[in-house]
């Protein structure tokens, strides 16, 4: 049986608290908002779930390449998100498996650009504070890069951000997220 590729939540809260100029995407926000889209939704068999322990949002799954799979992503609803007077986003988070990626999207449609940003974590299991200046945000069009660098402009029109697998590979992934700044 196929896993099924969407999560939907029923409860709908504000998915960001204004703080200090910051937009912070607290467990409240993700869990209840935000939700996983795997390459099921192209005929791939890859994984990937939600929950949550201890205020820690727990995303985990597994990325299968059979059917010309081969991603996992969790992702915010969609919503205007001005980034335009950010330049940093940071992320507390720890995990181990298929490296990740953060994501800023701009249209609904999967086909149209969007820009991504490779999580470099330090090692595996140990909480790490990932800081990604969002001038550094580079294009990509199905997962393949232009090499264009995000501007001002885009980062006003931004609707959508999240995670997505980063690597074209078959391997369990299981990551833990504390919160998600952008300032």
């Amino acid at each position: 049986m196929k896993t099924i590729s969407f999560i939907l939540f029923t409860f709908f809260i504000s998915c960001s608290i204004q703080k200090q100029n910051k937009k912070v995407f607290t467990q409240t926000d993700i869990i209840n908002n935000w939700r996983v889209i795997n390459d099921g939704v192209m005929g791939g068999f890859s994984t990937g779930e939600i929950s949550t322990k201890e205020n820690i949002i727990l995303y985990r799954g597994n990325i299968s390449l059979a059917n010309n799979g081969g991603f996992s992503s969790l992702k915010s609803p969609f919503q205007e998100i001005d980034l335009s007077d950010k330049n940093i986003v940071e992320i507390k988070m720890k995990g181990s498996g298929i490296n990740m990626a953060f994501t800023i999207e701009l249209h609904k449609q999967f086909y149209k650009p969007y820009f991504k940003h490779d999580i470099k974590l330090t090692s595996t299991n140990t909480w790490e504070t990932v800081r990604i200046n969002l001038e550094n945000f580079k294009e990509y069009i199905i997962g393949k890069p232009t090499y264009k660098k995000i501007t001002k402009e885009e980062l006003s029109n931004a609707i959508r951000i999240g995670f997505i697998s980063n690597e074209k590979k078959e391997s369990p992934f299981n990551y833990e997220i504390e919160y998600i700044k952008i300032y």
